[in-house]
Protein backbone atom coordinates (compact mmCIF):
# COMPACT_ATOMS: atom_id res chain seq x y z
CA UNK A 1 0.00 0.00 0.00
CA UNK A 2 1.50 3.29 -1.26
CA UNK A 3 1.77 5.49 1.80
CA UNK A 4 1.32 9.79 1.35
CA UNK A 5 3.55 11.97 2.25
CA UNK A 6 2.44 15.83 3.38
CA UNK A 7 3.67 18.48 4.88
CA UNK A 8 0.52 19.41 7.21
CA UNK A 9 0.94 17.77 10.70
CA UNK A 10 -3.03 17.19 10.79
CA UNK A 11 -3.35 15.05 7.45
CA UNK A 12 -4.47 11.95 7.82
CA UNK A 13 -4.86 8.90 4.93
CA UNK A 14 -8.14 8.32 4.16
CA UNK A 15 -7.09 4.42 3.04
CA UNK A 16 -5.98 4.05 6.64
CA UNK A 17 -9.01 3.20 8.57
CA UNK A 18 -10.35 1.60 5.60
CA UNK A 19 -7.52 -0.88 5.05
CA UNK A 20 -6.90 -1.15 8.66
CA UNK A 21 -10.05 -1.17 10.37
CA UNK A 22 -12.25 -4.44 11.37
CA UNK A 23 -15.06 -5.03 8.75
CA UNK A 24 -18.13 -3.93 10.09
CA UNK A 25 -20.15 -6.26 12.33
CA UNK A 26 -17.75 -8.55 13.26
CA UNK A 27 -16.06 -9.08 16.81
CA UNK A 28 -12.73 -7.75 16.02
CA UNK A 29 -15.06 -4.38 14.94
CA UNK A 30 -16.88 -4.27 18.86
CA UNK A 31 -15.29 -1.56 21.02
CA UNK A 32 -14.78 -2.76 24.52
CA UNK A 33 -15.30 0.72 25.84
CA UNK A 34 -18.63 1.02 24.14
CA UNK A 35 -20.62 0.54 27.44
CA UNK A 36 -21.85 2.49 30.26
CA UNK A 37 -19.31 2.72 33.19
CA UNK A 38 -20.25 0.96 36.60
CA UNK A 39 -22.46 2.64 38.76
CA UNK A 40 -24.26 4.21 35.79
CA UNK A 41 -27.99 3.42 36.74
CA UNK A 42 -27.28 4.93 39.57
CA UNK A 43 -27.04 8.44 38.47
CA UNK A 44 -30.80 7.47 36.57
CA UNK A 45 -33.86 9.46 37.94
CA UNK A 46 -35.13 7.44 41.08
CA UNK A 47 -38.82 5.08 40.12
CA UNK A 48 -38.72 6.61 36.63
CA UNK A 49 -39.92 2.93 35.24
CA UNK A 50 -42.78 1.69 36.44
CA UNK A 51 -41.41 -1.40 37.60
CA UNK A 52 -39.20 1.02 39.78
CA UNK A 53 -42.57 1.77 41.71
CA UNK A 54 -44.49 0.08 44.18
CA UNK A 55 -46.66 -2.61 42.53
CA UNK A 56 -50.49 -1.59 41.90
CA UNK A 57 -51.20 -5.94 42.61
CA UNK A 58 -49.41 -7.33 45.57
CA UNK A 59 -51.10 -10.79 45.98
CA UNK A 60 -51.21 -13.63 43.25
CA UNK A 61 -54.98 -14.17 43.18
CA UNK A 62 -55.86 -10.75 42.69
CA UNK A 63 -53.40 -10.60 39.87
CA UNK A 64 -54.99 -14.19 38.46
CA UNK A 65 -58.15 -12.44 38.94
CA UNK A 66 -57.30 -9.11 36.65
CA UNK A 67 -55.89 -11.37 34.49
CA UNK A 68 -59.17 -13.47 33.60
CA UNK A 69 -61.63 -10.60 33.83
CA UNK A 70 -59.82 -8.96 30.81
CA UNK A 71 -58.92 -12.44 28.86
CA UNK A 72 -63.22 -13.23 29.13
CA UNK A 73 -63.49 -10.12 26.77
CA UNK A 74 -65.37 -11.11 23.36
CA UNK A 75 -62.43 -9.27 21.76
CA UNK A 76 -59.62 -11.00 23.37
CA UNK A 77 -60.75 -14.44 23.80
CA UNK A 78 -60.99 -14.17 19.69
CA UNK A 79 -57.66 -12.45 19.92
CA UNK A 80 -55.75 -15.18 21.76
CA UNK A 81 -58.07 -18.18 19.92
CA UNK A 82 -56.64 -16.83 16.75
CA UNK A 83 -52.91 -17.14 17.63
CA UNK A 84 -53.39 -20.78 19.76
CA UNK A 85 -54.95 -21.74 16.04
CA UNK A 86 -51.92 -20.63 14.50
CA UNK A 87 -49.79 -22.80 16.38
CA UNK A 88 -48.86 -20.49 19.22
CA UNK A 89 -47.75 -22.11 22.24
CA UNK A 90 -49.71 -21.45 25.70
CA UNK A 91 -46.40 -20.82 27.51
CA UNK A 92 -45.49 -17.64 25.28
CA UNK A 93 -48.68 -16.21 25.52
CA UNK A 94 -48.58 -16.87 29.54
CA UNK A 95 -44.75 -15.85 29.70
CA UNK A 96 -46.10 -12.74 27.26
CA UNK A 97 -48.71 -11.79 29.63
CA UNK A 98 -46.48 -11.80 32.91
CA UNK A 99 -43.62 -9.98 31.55
CA UNK A 100 -46.32 -7.31 30.20
CA UNK A 101 -47.80 -6.71 33.84
CA UNK A 102 -44.56 -6.62 35.33
CA UNK A 103 -43.09 -3.99 33.05
CA UNK A 104 -46.55 -2.07 33.26
CA UNK A 105 -45.84 -1.85 37.35
CA UNK A 106 -48.90 -4.26 37.94
CA UNK A 107 -46.98 -6.85 39.72
CA UNK A 108 -43.40 -7.82 41.34
CA UNK A 109 -41.23 -10.81 39.83
CA UNK A 110 -42.56 -12.76 42.01
CA UNK A 111 -46.29 -12.56 41.58
CA UNK A 112 -44.88 -12.97 37.46
CA UNK A 113 -43.60 -16.37 38.53
CA UNK A 114 -46.68 -17.53 40.88
CA UNK A 115 -49.80 -16.35 38.00
CA UNK A 116 -48.05 -18.19 35.07
CA UNK A 117 -49.91 -21.83 36.19
CA UNK A 118 -53.89 -20.52 36.77
CA UNK A 119 -53.45 -18.27 33.44
CA UNK A 120 -52.18 -21.65 31.93
CA UNK A 121 -54.94 -23.91 33.26
CA UNK A 122 -57.30 -20.28 32.23
CA UNK A 123 -56.15 -20.57 27.92
CA UNK A 124 -56.61 -24.44 28.20
CA UNK A 125 -59.61 -24.91 29.45
CA UNK A 126 -60.39 -21.99 26.90
CA UNK A 127 -59.05 -24.02 24.22
CA UNK A 128 -60.82 -27.04 25.24
CA UNK A 129 -64.35 -25.38 24.96
CA UNK A 130 -63.84 -24.13 21.61
CA UNK A 131 -62.06 -27.44 20.28
CA UNK A 132 -58.79 -25.31 19.72
CA UNK A 133 -55.73 -27.72 18.99
CA UNK A 134 -53.57 -25.92 21.21
CA UNK A 135 -49.81 -26.20 21.68
CA UNK A 136 -49.04 -26.49 25.35
CA UNK A 137 -44.99 -25.95 25.64
CA UNK A 138 -42.29 -23.81 23.25
CA UNK A 139 -40.78 -26.82 21.75
CA UNK A 140 -38.56 -26.62 18.76
CA UNK A 141 -40.05 -28.38 15.58
CA UNK A 142 -36.26 -29.94 14.85
CA UNK A 143 -35.77 -30.84 17.99
CA UNK A 144 -39.25 -32.30 18.51
CA UNK A 145 -38.80 -34.11 15.26
CA UNK A 146 -35.70 -35.83 16.25
CA UNK A 147 -37.20 -36.84 19.41
CA UNK A 148 -39.69 -38.40 17.94
CA UNK A 149 -36.88 -40.84 15.99
CA UNK A 150 -35.26 -43.76 17.18
CA UNK A 151 -31.88 -43.81 18.02
CA UNK A 152 -30.02 -45.91 15.06
CA UNK A 153 -28.00 -47.62 18.22
CA UNK A 154 -31.28 -48.33 19.75
CA UNK A 155 -32.71 -49.97 16.19
CA UNK A 156 -29.32 -52.24 16.24
CA UNK A 157 -29.72 -53.37 19.64
CA UNK A 158 -33.22 -54.57 18.73
CA UNK A 159 -32.18 -56.32 15.71
CA UNK A 160 -29.47 -57.89 17.83
CA UNK A 161 -31.79 -59.61 20.24
CA UNK A 162 -34.76 -60.34 18.05
CA UNK A 163 -33.48 -60.95 14.39
CA UNK A 164 -30.02 -62.50 14.83
CA UNK A 165 -29.91 -63.76 11.65
CA UNK A 166 -30.21 -59.93 10.31
CA UNK A 167 -27.98 -58.38 12.90
CA UNK A 168 -25.46 -60.94 11.33
CA UNK A 169 -25.72 -60.14 7.99
CA UNK A 170 -25.24 -56.59 8.43
CA UNK A 171 -22.53 -56.49 10.38
CA UNK A 172 -20.82 -59.09 7.64
CA UNK A 173 -21.87 -56.75 4.90
CA UNK A 174 -20.08 -53.88 7.37
CA UNK A 175 -16.84 -55.77 7.99
CA UNK A 176 -16.72 -56.53 4.11
CA UNK A 177 -17.40 -52.72 3.03
CA UNK A 178 -14.71 -51.67 5.65
CA UNK A 179 -11.78 -54.09 4.28
CA UNK A 180 -13.16 -53.46 0.58
CA UNK A 181 -14.94 -56.74 -0.36
CA UNK A 182 -17.21 -57.12 -2.78
CA UNK A 183 -20.64 -57.79 -1.57
CA UNK A 184 -23.48 -58.96 -3.44
CA UNK A 185 -27.09 -57.79 -3.43
CA UNK A 186 -28.71 -61.32 -2.63
CA UNK A 187 -26.67 -61.08 0.91
CA UNK A 188 -27.84 -57.64 1.76
CA UNK A 189 -31.30 -59.25 3.83
CA UNK A 190 -31.76 -62.74 4.44
CA UNK A 191 -35.04 -63.95 2.95
CA UNK A 192 -37.82 -63.82 5.58
CA UNK A 193 -39.92 -67.33 4.78
CA UNK A 194 -43.21 -67.13 4.01
CA UNK A 195 -45.68 -69.59 5.81
CA UNK A 196 -47.02 -72.32 3.86
CA UNK A 197 -50.33 -72.92 5.07
CA UNK A 198 -51.64 -69.05 4.66
CA UNK A 199 -51.37 -67.38 0.92
CA UNK A 200 -49.01 -65.04 0.81
CA UNK A 201 -51.53 -62.24 -0.89
CA UNK A 202 -53.33 -62.53 2.76
CA UNK A 203 -51.76 -61.64 6.13
CA UNK A 204 -52.54 -62.96 9.64
CA UNK A 205 -55.32 -60.00 10.37
CA UNK A 206 -57.24 -60.90 7.21
CA UNK A 207 -56.96 -64.44 7.42
CA UNK A 208 -60.43 -65.85 8.46
CA UNK A 209 -60.26 -68.77 11.17
CA UNK A 210 -60.99 -72.29 9.35
CA UNK A 211 -64.55 -74.23 11.66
Amino acid sequence: MAITVTRDPNYRDPNFDRDFSAAEGTVEALDMFNAPPAGHSLTDTPQEWSWERPAQISKPEDAVRFVVERLENKETEEEFGKLMMAGVPIEAIVNTISLAGFTEGMWTPDIAELIKMPIALHLVGFAMENNIPATMFNIDPEKAKQDRQMPESEIIRMMEERRPDMYETIQLAAEGAAEGLPFSKEEELPQIPMDEDMPPEQSFLSAEEEV
